[in-house]
């Protein structure tokens, strides 16, 4: 071997124990995430869970006073104002104006990105649309803040409008969607598609708007049909932000951070999240019809 093959050999090494070190410190330098919980049978947990969720359904309902669509306005009572009531055929709905279109839009939005195949996506929308999703917040804070000046006798921007408290609160929805399933995966899913954008462009933004513009139609028809659809709707969709904000805090605690293959593993942590969820609107109504009855007294 000539002396200039030898210098290459030593060189061409040392190039590799270079590459070789650069990589180690690499590896030590990523986070490491939890290894993935055991894929088990958890159906036990999972009907516990879902008895769990009928006995306070059935419970709830059978000893809250007045109509189907009043229990459903008590459960909700201490977290919305019920002021600018929703009015459908006559029937005062158990959310507002704004809270209906927040957490109906909430839900619409959720169920369309799942169905968009975004169930495991990891990644915020492109700039843009995420710039879409600050003005939905921005938007319905202007027009909330604008209507309670009007009632407490200021001097607001503008005549306030059920149509733009529903359609802001629609709006906010969306955000509220992308938002809480962007947060649900990167905390707690291993197999999360940290690739794949929760919105990836404007096309998937108007089939959102599409049908939260649908629900927004539906609303405006003003028909009996739609009472307890609407009514139901709405209140699985406050619960529902509540719930899933619950859960993940309840399994980050219990050390599922990452490490989530399939959501039924999430059966135990979700009992102790349901449970959270009924003390806090009981406390929250509770604490309402306290004060409530002191003013009046």
């Amino acid at each position: 071997m000539t002396d200039e093959e030898l210098n290459r050999l030593v060189l061409e090494q040392a190039r590799q124990r270079v590459a070789a070190n650069r990589q180690t410190r690499a590896e030590e330098l990523q986070p490491r995430r939890p290894a993935p919980q055991p894929v088990r049978d958890d159906r036990a947990g999972l009907w516990a869970f879902l008895g769990l969720l009928l006995t306070l359904l059935i419970g709830t309902l059978v000893l809250l006073p007045g109509t189907f669509v009043d229990r459903l306005g008590w459960i909700v009572h201490g977290v919305c104002a019920q002021e600018h009531t929703l009015v459908i055929a006559g029937v005062e709905m158990p959310l507002c104006q704004r809270n209906t279109g927040i957490y109906s839009g909430f839900l619409a939005s959720l169920l369309t990105l799942i169905a968009l195949g975004r169930g495991r996506a990891t990644r915020m929308p492109p700039r843009s649309i995420s710039l879409l999703l600050l003005f939905n917040v921005l938007w319905m804070g202007v027009d909330g803040f604008n209507s309670l000046l009007k009632d407490i006798g200021g001097l607001n921007l503008y005549e306030p409008q059920p149509v733009l408290r529903i359609l802001s609160g629609l709006a906010m929805g969306m955000t509220v969607a992308t938002l809480l399933l962007y947060a649900f995966n990167l905390s707690l899913r291993s197999n999360a598609r940290r690739e794949q954008r929760v919105i990836k462009s404007w096309g998937e933004v108007a089939l959102i708007f599409g049908v939260e513009l649908a629900l927004f139609a539906l609303i405006q028809l003003n028909t009996s049909l739609l009472i307890y659809p609407l009514a139901i709707f709405s209140t699985l969709g406050i619960i529902g932000v509540m719930f899933v904000v619950n859960l993940i805090v309840v399994a980050m605690i219990a050390r599922y951070e990452g490490a989530v293959l399939r959501v039924v593993q999430l059966a135990r942590p979700a009992m102790v999240a349901l449970v959270l969820t009924g003390a806090e609107f009981g406390l929250l109504a509770w604490a309402r019809i306290a004060l409530e009855n002191s003013m009046n007294m």
